[in-house]
Order: structure tokens, then C-alpha cells, then sequence
């Protein structure tokens, strides 16, 4: 699917069109064999480059080709099944710029919504698209990193679920770090494209970016790390539990044992002291109560209990 916007400086809304038209925006997602030949053949790009824009996995770089800068970029996304990112590709060409990616992310409509969204200037629309980024990476830490804190109130009542929260909650953390590095190393590439005319107050605008994406870095590694030792402590708690459990069931069944051996004993067809005795229920009910005074002060004494 391939669609055309376009949207000057000081106009208001963003006109989309139904046909190719110059310093405009090139959408395509999840494009057909066709949809490649077009882009291939009328506007001269690289279709290996074109493909890997459309791996889901790619990691964030830089690449000039023939008169195109190439950047490809990861983003977190929720539109596709068990990934926490994605990557796309961001294309700056002579007359267009151009975004390439398997599926339709988030971060394409928060650039159309965007008031000071423009096709007009290159370097203007690299800048928010990677302010976007930046600032979706962000909010989806916090958000991960106050969910953490939640269940870190009540580490006592975690339970299954929890941990299974937890575990994915780990894994989004270590995608997320996986893409800051490149991201962050891209970043400071992009400064020094001849191709892309940054200003001053871009170039700035640019360099927070990467401060912020620092920060990001900095804080998805200590919630990890929180996570981990919430993790460890679960799991430190889960078998302290089943040790606890383990003893009272064998305590249980070493008192259990007495009396089963006595009446073993009693039951079986030979004679035996006291067989006949009319009070001896009572007399082996008292050796039992003795033999379990002393298992109890035994276990008291080395505080099973």
C-alpha cells in the first residue's frame, strides 16, 4: 500500500493525495511486488535496501545510495503480535521523503497529527520523526517502570501471573535496550549528513535527542534490574515456602508413624505384653502422648517449629 501527504510549513491540514507529487511524504506499508517495481523504477532506489527496511528486525543505521539516504530506525509498537518494536525505514530523496515498513505503526499517526508536521523540508521531517521515537521510547519505559513499582509494593502477594508479568515486561525492557545503542549512534551520524541542511536549532533540537535517549537507556536498565531482583526475591520466597511446607509435612509424618507402628505391632497374630490387659488402649495412648512430647521438644529445640 502506498500513499502520498503533503503539508507546507503554514498550512493547516495535510493534503493527501492520490498521485505522486513532488516534496511530499511516501507512506508505504507492507508493499506488494508491484508497489516495489514503482519504487525501484520511478524514483530509483535500491530494492535490497527497500527489503531491508521491511525486516521487522533490522537494527538502526545509516546507508547513502545512489544520491538516497537510507536511515532505518526501530520504534515500540503494540500493532504486531508478540514484538514490543519494530524497525522501518526513512527514506530522503531528491524530491520526496519516504517511510517503508511492514506494518502501519504507531508512530506514522502521531507525525500526521502532528501540528508542526511538514513535507516541505527533509531535514525538518527527519527531525520530528526521530523526536517521535525518542519520545514513544520514553513513554513506554515510564509506563513499564510505574508497573514495576506497583508490583514492587507488594512483593509478598506476587503470584503466577505476576511473574509471567514480570518475565514479559523483562523482555520489552531488554528489546528496548537492544535498539538505544544504534539508535544513539545514529543519531550522532545523522549530525554529520552533508545531505541533510540541519540548522542550528536543529542540530540542538537533535542533541537533546540523544541526551534523552540516554536517559531512557539509563532508566530501562534500572528497571530491569529492579524487575531481576523482584524475580530473584520471588524465586527465594517460592522455595522457602515449599521448604516450610516440606517440614510441616514430614513432621506430620513422623507423628503419624508412632501410633501406625504401635498399632502394627499390636495387630499382628502372636502374643504380646499386656494383650489382654483391659486398660491397654489407654496405656499405649499415654507411651504415644510421651513419644510425641519428646519429638515435639526435639523439633522445638532445633526450631523446626
Amino acid at each position: 500500500m502506498i500513499e502520498y501527504y503533503k503539508k507546507n510549513g503554514g498550512d493547516r491540514d495535510v493534503i493527501k493525495s492520490k498521485s505522486l507529487i513532488p516534496s511530499s511524504w511516501i507512506k508505504v506499508v507492507d508493499p506488494t511486488e508491484k508497489d516495489i517495481k514503482f519504487l525501484v523504477n520511478q524514483l530509483g532506489l535500491d530494492k535490497s535496501q527497500l527489503m531491508d527496511g521491511l525486516d521487522l528486525y533490522e537494527t538502526p543505521r545509516l546507508e547513502e545510495d545512489n544520491g538516497a539516504l537510507y536511515i532505518f530506525l526501530r520504534a515500540p509498537t503494540s500493532n504486531i503480535l508478540n514484538e514490543s518494536t519494530s524497525s522501518f525505514l526513512l527514506i530522503v530523496s531528491k524530491n520526496n521523503v519516504i517511510t517503508v515498513s511492514k506494518e502501519d505503526l504507531e508512530i506514522f499517526n502521531k507525525l500526521l497529527d502532528s501540528k508542526s508536521f511538514t513535507t516541505s523540508r527533509a531535514s525538518r521531517f527527519v527531525m520530528h520523526t526521530l523526536f517521535y521515537v525518542s519520545r514513544q521510547f520514553s513513554f513506554e519505559v515510564r509506563k513499564l517502570l510505574k508497573q514495576v513499582k506497583r508490583e514492587k509494593r507488594n512483593l509478598l502477594g506476587l503470584h503466577d501471573k505476576d511473574l509471567l508479568s514480570l518475565v514479559s515486561q523483562e523482555d520489552t525492557l531488554n528489546d528496548y535496550l537492544s535498539s538505544f545503542a544504534p539508535l544513539i549512534d545514529m543519531h550522532n551520524k545523522i549530525l554529520k549528513i552533508k545531505s541533510l541542511r540541519f540548522g542550528e536549532v536543529e542540530k540542538d533540537f537533535i542533541e537533546d535527542l540523544i541526551i534523552d535517549l540516554s536517559q531512557t537507556f539509563n532508566t530501562s536498565k534500572s528497571a530491569l534490574k529492579t524487575i531481576s531482583n523482584m524475580r530473584d526475591y520471588y524465586s527465594v520466597a517460592l522455595s522457602n515456602r515449599i521448604n516450610k511446607t516440606i517440614t510441616v509435612l514430614t513432621i506430620f509424618t513422623v507423628f503419624l508413624t508412632i501410633p501406625t507402628l504401635i498399632s502394627s505391632i499390636y495387630g499382628m497374630n502372636i502374643s504380646l505384653p499386656f494383650q489382654y490387659a483391659p486398660q491397654i488402649l489407654w496405656f499405649l495412648g499415654g507411651i504415644v502422648l510421651m513419644i510425641w512430647a519428646i519429638l515435639f521438644l526435639l523439633f522445638k529445640k532445633g526450631k523446626l517449629f
